[in-house]
């Protein structure tokens, strides 16, 4: 039991840290003759020791602080990244992958460290490793941006000192590699929908949906029958505990005209689950994934290598096409709108408006 060096003002007692300080004459009608509270760790007591240094400068030291408050203001101990990763996407309400995946990634490569300690040959590391697994650098980018937001969030919050060292990472002939996603074209969109309504496959019913509303994969394998309308003419697509979205903006409504609606009513009526895929659904969180890889091994082998992701990509071509207004091609889609900070002003398009503009490129065959 004692106090030394770097263990100014603590003790411990029975394994436990204690914090014990006299307090200066002048502020002990705030804080009485003495502080005694349990801590964590040192750091924290070397944290405490400087906030009542600082405070106990002053004259008038004033009403006394929450000194449990206090600490949790001023804990600046550095935290492990999958809990700074787990934090952010909680915080932003994003879908996890593609952020915790690469998170893991790295601390598979690195360790899973406090994030001050990960250095730039970490982040050189990762994208050997990376590029020695064969992936696109379009892949490794968008890796190194999930990381990058990740490092900025914490370095911002927690006041890290020192530069993000993921922050604009060179990735060697980056661009090179990438091959362009071609859409389908309208009479590709015809066959493959037919193709997929009668397979008689439950997943296969789902392209349809996702053509004709341009949703991400997610988005529709994720529905819960109470986001569907009773008479299946639109659908909400709102984040909940088994799948969040990707931005903020994926938030919306949608109306399903044509083939996508017929797709739903079929899907519902055959549906015995608070879920439109419960075979989806894994210890509560949508498999989307999953989801995904399956539609895309089937649309590969039969339409020249296209996949889910083409029918988004198709969908807002047929938009551009029909001379859709920009804001509302973003609001259809969930992209972030580039119309500026009007766009965000009322409430936006209403359900009609944007059944009139998707009835103009709807497949009803």
């Amino acid at each position: 039991m004692h106090t030394c060096g770097q263990q100014k003002h603590t003790v411990r007692r029975d394994g436990n840290l204690y914090y014990n300080r006299r307090v200066p004459a002048h502020a002990q009608v705030s804080y009485g003759k003495t502080i005694r509270i349990r801590l964590d760790d040192q750091a924290s007591a070397d944290v405490l020791t400087q906030r009542l240094d600082a405070i106990w400068q002053q004259e008038d030291v004033g009403a006394p602080v929450n000194l449990l408050s206090l600490l949790g203001a001023t804990n600046t101990r550095p935290r492990k990244l999958s809990e700074i990763a787990d934090e952010y996407v909680a915080l932003k309400g994003i879908q996890e992958n593609p952020t915790i995946s690469s998170v893991r990634m790295l601390t598979g490569l690195s360790g899973d460290i406090a994030v001050d300690a990960y250095l730039r040959q970490d982040a050189r590391n990762f994208v050997s490793f990376m590029l020695s697994q064969y992936n696109k650098t379009t892949s490794i980018r968008r890796r190194l941006n999930c990381l990058t937001a990740v490092f900025n969030y914490a370095y911002s919050e927690y006041d890290f000192s020192g530069q993000n060292p993921f922050s604009q990472v060179r990735i060697a002939k980056e661009g090179i590699d990438a091959s362009k996603r071609i859409p389908f074209e309208t009479d590709e969109l015809a066959e493959l929908y037919e193709a997929a309504m009668t397979s008689g496959k439950r997943l296969r019913m789902a392209v349809p949906i996702l053509g004709e509303t341009g949703c991400r994969i997610a988005e529709i394998i994720g529905l819960r029958l109470s986001d569907i309308s009773e008479d299946c003419h639109s659908i909400n697509i709102v984040a909940h505990p088994a799948r969040r979205l990707k931005t903020p903006c994926s938030t919306r409504t949608l109306p399903l005209v044509g083939l996508a609606r017929v797709a739903m009513q079929l899907l519902v009526k055959n549906s015995a689950s608070d879920y439109l895929f419960p075979e989806y659904l894994r210890e509560n969180s949508i498999l989307a994934t999953h989801a995904g890889n399956t539609l895309n091994k089937w649309m590969k082998q039969h339409f020249e290598g296209k996949t889910a992701h083409c029918l988004r990509h198709a969908f807002r071509d047929r938009l551009r096409a029909v001379e859709c207004p920009l804001e509302l091609l973003d609001a259809l889609g969930g992209w972030s709108s580039v119309g500026g900070s009007g766009s965000r002003y009322g409430s936006g398009y209403d359900l009609s408006q944007k059944a009139t503009w998707l009835s103009r490129i709807a497949i009803c065959t």
